[in-house]
């Protein structure tokens, strides 16, 4: 059983929000978008009690008089999951669907679809049994097609309904069912073994989770791995052997002293009272077996000391590799499920550690033979894989003063149909698994995003926002990304814009190739063919962002997209020649050739005199309004 869908409502800034979910779900967005407010509504709905109950604050921007609900639809059930939930997942049920809501006078109720005929619904719900019965007299009367027993009692209706959808499973559906006891995902009862939902909290303490307790880390490691019942059973008859012994030892010093005294005091009582004596002797011993716990310590050399004298990344990493030991020791019970919620899990952790975490639980993952779920609440792109984009789960909140949170997501199949006509369906993965990949990962944290052919555009304007203010484009949260040629642009834009980010991009038209190729020494068939190529990239990326189609288009700097004629090399030799003053200046002092470094570019970007071309500075603008 893993979760396939959430949706979450007027639960503090979520309102409305509904959520698909993979085997790993990946949550980003900006500070308070909402990314670890997900994670604790599912916290409070298969943990309740123990993630704590909610009150009035939790509703959204104080809509106190509307129910906080958080429904959940489960899906790959096994065989086991559909013996324990019984009527809740009948054989022709791919998923299971279940809710919990806290009404605004804050009783919280738990529910579950079940398969029943839908009349039935409101006689169950019905208060007391006079009105149940009642309810039933009336549906008989008025359906008597049903052809349905008689019943006098509660019980009796009860029973009669249950037998009657048994015999008639062509006319039942799914209907909600309240009980205040169904789940209890870590008690006895219907959910529980079946899925295991731990949270991992950024400010959640190791030495806490080192505990040997039922809801600890730890302790649910040790309640997989090893079995107490033999010792516990052990201690158990010593302790009732030591409590007997006591008792004789009590029996032999006291007995006859007690004996005189109960003589004595029956003497006088009797006579007050006839017919009534007292007696007086030691009390019954009360010895409990304790239960076999266990306890977690770190060893530095020679020197043994408790979790919570260490360091934070220690103790991270202690957390990180028991959540790690747990995930692997097995799930909630034989054939169960466990999810494991992480917020920053890159807290405290040295890059090469976060990145082997998320390798980890990403193998464990894709492994088919464990039922494990992962969801994490991340800023790092060490959590994330750009050839996984569709696992990506956006937040992002409006600026209103009831700001609404909004989930973007992209699957493969969304992106290939926005590329329909311009990248065939066969190559996006290809390109995904290419250098792109390396860019995508950090581009999809941005609040705007500028695509660019390669190094040379991104070192350029970056060194042009400088101009502005040394880090203005990143301080503002604009990334550039190049992403390895133009022809890349393209599946970057459909990714990036499907997740929500905004994006703007420039390309070249490539029209001086011919002078290039020929000073190159290139054949004319050669130079034929790169003529087609540039033709027919031109017309695609022109096609993609909605322009009349042309083969080698002219200048542009348009609301999505901007055009140069060729490529910005030629353009900055041509129309900035303190630039390229200024770049063989540092050529000269520092004695290296600076062509193509992206440091030496965007230092002489910065520094060179005279006028920024004007085409530069209307993208620089685009960029920084319109992206």
């Amino acid at each position: 059983m893993k979760i396939k869908n959430v949706t979450i409502k007027n639960f503090r800034s979520l309102k409305d929000v509904e959520i698909d979910f993979d085997d790993i779900t990946t949550f980003i967005g900006p500070n308070g978008a909402g990314k670890s407010t997900v994670l604790r509504a599912l916290d409070w709905f298969f943990n309740g009690a123990k993630a704590g109950s909610l009150s009035e604050e939790d509703c959204s921007y104080g809509a106190v008089n509307t129910a906080i609900e958080v429904r959940v639809v489960f899906t790959e059930l096994t065989a086991t999951d559909r013996q324990a939930l019984g009527k809740y997942v009948t054989t022709d049920m791919e998923t299971f669907t279940a809710w919990k809501t806290r009404t605004p006078d804050g009783v919280e109720t738990l529910s579950a679809n079940a398969k029943g005929y839908a009349p039935f619904t409101e006689i169950r719900n019905t208060p007391n049994a006079t009105a149940k019965r009642d309810a039933y007299k009336k549906l008989r009367a008025s359906s008597p097609e049903l052809d349905l027993p008689s019943a006098n009692t509660g019980t009796a209706v009860d029973d009669a309904m249950t037998t009657w959808e048994s015999t008639h499973p062509d006319q039942l559906e799914n209907v909600p069912e309240v009980q205040t006891n169904f789940f209890g995902f870590n008690s006895n009862s219907k959910m529980s073994g079946l899925f295991d939902f731990v949270l991992v909290t950024a400010d959640l303490r190791a030495s806490e989770e080192a505990q040997d307790a039922k809801s600890t880390v730890i302790g649910r490691i040790l309640e997989r791995s090893i079995d107490r019942s033999t010792v516990d059973a052990e201690v158990a008859e010593i302790v009732e052997s030591s409590r007997a012994e006591q008792q004789a030892i009590y029996d032999r010093a006291f007995g006859e002293q007690l004996g005189k005294i109960t003589n004595e005091l029956n003497r006088v009582v009797k006579g007050y009272t006839p017919g009534r004596s007292v007696s007086v002797r030691p009390a019954d011993v009360e010895l409990k077996a304790p239960r076999t716990t266990f306890q977690l310590s770190i060893v530095d050399g020679e020197t043994e000391t408790s979790i919570d004298r260490q360091g934070h990344g220690f103790q991270r990493t202690l957390l990180i590799s028991a959540l790690q030991m747990l995930a692997q020791s097995g799930t909630a019970g034989d054939e169960g499920a466990i999810c494991l919620a992480i917020e920053e899990p890159e807290l405290y952790q040295h890059p090469i550690q976060a990145q082997a975490f998320a390798k980890v639980l990403r193998t464990l993952t894709e492994d088919e033979s464990n039922q494990i779920q992962v969801m994490y609440a991340t800023h790092s792109p060490y959590f994330i894989e750009a050839q996984k984009f569709h696992q990506v789960r956006r937040l992002t909140r409006s600026s209103d003063i009831q700001p609404e949170v909004s989930i973007h997501a992209a699957t493969l199949e969304e992106v290939k149909s926005r590329l329909n006509g311009i990248i065939k369906p066969s190559s996006v993965e290809s390109q995904l698994d290419g250098t792109i990949s390396n860019q995508l990962s950090i581009a999809v944290f941005a609040d705007r995003v500028f695509l660019v052919e390669g190094t040379t555009e991104c070192a350029v304007f970056y060194g042009l926002g400088d101009r502005e203010g040394v880090g203005s484009l990143e301080a503002a949260g604009i990334s550039i990304v190049p992403v390895s040629g133009k022809m890349n642009i393209p599946l970057a834009h459909a990714i990036l814009s499907t997740l929500g980010v905004p994006v703007y991009a420039m390309f070249d038209a490539d029209l001086g190739f011919e002078d290039r190729a020929s000073s190159a020494g290139k054949s004319s068939e050669k130079i034929e063919e790169e003529r087609k190529g540039h033709i027919s990239s031109n017309r695609k990326l022109l096609r993609y962002f909605g322009y009349p189609e042309a083969d080698f288009p002219m200048e542009k700097v348009g609301n999505q997209v901007a055009i140069l004629e060729d490529h910005l090399e030629d353009h900055l030799h041509k129309n900035w020649p303190s630039w390229t003053a200024s770049l063989q200046e540092l050529e000269t002092s520092t004695g290296i050739s600076a062509r193509k470094n992206q440091e030496a570019y965007r230092t002489v970007t910065l520094r060179s005199e005279g006028p920024v071309p004007p085409v530069f500075q209307a993208v620089l603008q685009a960029v920084q309004v319109r992206a």
